[in-house]
């Protein structure tokens, strides 16, 4: 999604008024598109490769009620909008990179525990290299798209490398003898 958002953002900064880019529901089904072939890939992937390798296991569903995990989601996403509003509008363009970048950092390191040391590369490169990009001498349009891609891209190399060591360290179980 990192990767898609900047190109389909170039792409209605660059369509002329006319084309498709500025119809109303573009956008939103084209991310609605690219969210339906990412959800399809994962579970072909758990299919095909995962599933053989380390079996299948159903877990129980989460303890206690639904509805106050999304008020605690709600309750701490609302701050960080405001925040990141505020941050928009009244600080500089790299501050707010930073601490969205820092954000995304925070994220991936509870997301993976950071037991690998290419992770903790990645998440060098994560934090470090949106900011940098943010000092670049280009235009505010183009920024704005830039380090979104570059935090997508580092999410799909990491993601390509853990795919990479998993298939290298299991194999396949082998089918029973019928």
């Amino acid at each position: 999604m990192g990767l898609t958002m900047p190109l389909l953002e170039n792409s209605l900064k660059s369509a002329p008024r006319n084309s498709v880019w500025h119809w109303h529901g573009t956008l939103g089904l084209s991310v609605a598109l690219l969210g339906f072939v990412v959800l399809c890939g994962v579970r072909v992937l758990k299919k095909r490769i995962t599933y053989p390798r380390t079996g299948f296991v159903k877990y129980r569903g989460l303890a206690g009620k639904p509805w106050v995990v999304s008020a605690i989601a709600g309750a701490i996403a609302i701050p960080v909008t405001i925040y990141s509003v505020f941050l928009w509008r009244h600080l500089p363009f790299s501050v707010m990179v930073a601490v969205e970048s820092s954000m995304w950092g925070l994220l991936y390191a509870f997301a993976t525990k950071l037991d690998r040391a290419y992770r903790w590369v990645a998440l060098v490169v994560m934090v470090a290299g949106p900011v940098a990009i943010s000092t670049l001498p280009l235009d505010h349009e183009w920024l704005g798209g830039l380090h979104v891609g570059f935090l997508g891209l580092t999410l799909f190399v990491s993601g390509v490398i853990t795919l990479y060591l998993y298939l290298r360290r299991t194999q396949p179980a082998e089918q029973e003898a019928e």
